[in-house]
């Protein structure tokens, strides 16, 4: 099974953007060494108790000189919020930067204030995706592109340069509602899922979902390939101490979340339904639903459970999920995940 790492960089009023960055860096170039396969940042805008991460690109650039081997995911870009072209181009550029490096992950987007910010309507988010990615698709493999549709017409446009990779960089969907499962099961397409959005035992559930539409399509079930698993992670050399230096981060990112999703007409019923359930969650709950929190030897048996259950290919690890978490400690984590979990799961 591969590991990789998820940024999405939460910055409490006491923490400085610069530092928040820097450890980030750090982590990641770090956590080459330590053999991880990947790193995943996520774009996010407007908030900084969520993330100062609004160019996650830009963040792989930086990773792009410092690392040699890593894989550089976004995990996701927002599709709907830019133009496709712009998209192509961008991402073409980090691949020849990196030479050939870039996992192209991408997503429609859930927060109302996203959409609000940039002046473009929620409701046409599932529209905008699939036709920017058809225009992205398009750019990467001709010499030219035109298309004509709803939102984007463009007329033989030569998008440089070309990604290093061919056709061009994995492309890896995030699905979080069951519809999105069943069509990108349709589409054939390689998907993410979070345990932060659906819980473990509904994660499942949508798998299923999923691959028999792969089925239904005619596509073939490529299983560990097809699935990468995002999730809150973290060990510790005791439980207690897991909890001592996890607890506090995690809460902050329920306050968060929760603070965001009061308002009754904020989102789609479907992630006002997802993130109420957050509202009153324990550490306990937490760790069984949504995390893995716990001893090196305990990881690996509810990871191999879990590998199994899902038939993942990949599981992103997110260390820091509420971002209190001194950077020190984020990196004791990372390295005993690295020496005591990773093995056991890279084994067979």
């Amino acid at each position: 099974m591969k590991f990789g790492l998820h940024y999405q960089l939460p910055c409490a009023e006491f923490q400085s953007p610069v530092q928040r960055y820097r450890d980030t860096l750090e982590q990641a170039a770090h956590a080459e060494m330590l053999g991880f396969e990947s790193v995943w940042p996520v774009e996010q805008h407007f908030d900084p108790q969520l993330s100062i991460l609004p160019a996650p690109l830009l963040l792989l650039a930086a990773l792009a000189q410092r690392s040699r081997k890593l894989r550089l995911g976004t995990a996701i870009v927002l599709l709907p919020l830019s133009h496709p072209l712009r998209v192509a181009e961008e991402i073409a550029t980090l691949d020849v930067l990196s030479n050939g490096r870039v996992e192209f992950g991408v997503g429609r987007g859930s927060l109302p204030e996203h959409f609000k910010g940039f002046g473009v309507q929620q409701s046409e988010s599932r529209e905008r995706f699939l036709e920017a990615l058809e225009v992205i698709r398009q750019a990467w493999t001709g010499e030219h592109v035109s298309y004509r549709g709803r939102f984007y017409q463009i007329e033989n446009v030569a998008v440089v340069p070309q990604p290093v990779q061919k056709p061009y960089p994995p492309i890896r969907v995030a699905a979080n509602s069951p519809e999105t499962f069943e069509l990108m099961g349709q589409l054939g397409l390689p998907i993410f899922v979070a345990s932060q959005v659906n819980p473990l035992p509904r994660i499942g559930q949508y798998l299923a979902v999923y691959r028999a539409a792969l089925a239904a399509a005619g596509y073939r079930d490529n299983e560990p390939e097809d699935v990468t698993v995002l999730m809150p992670t973290y060990v510790g050399e005791t439980r207690a101490q897991v909890r001592n230096e996890m607890e506090p981060s995690l809460r902050r990112w329920l306050r968060v979340v929760t603070a965001r999703y009061q308002n009754p007409h904020s989102g789609a019923p479907s992630m006002r339904e997802r993130f109420e359930r957050v509202r009153s969650m324990t550490y306990e709950q937490a760790s069984e639903v949504m995390g893995v929190f716990d001893t090196p030897e305990a990881s690996v048996e509810r990871l191999s459970r879990l590998r199994e259950e899902f038939k993942m290919g990949r599981l992103i690890c997110w260390f820091n999920q509420g971002g209190l978490v001194p950077h020190l400690q984020v990196m004791r984590a990372m390295e005993l995940f690295a020496a005591k979990v990773m093995p056991h799961l890279n084994s067979d």
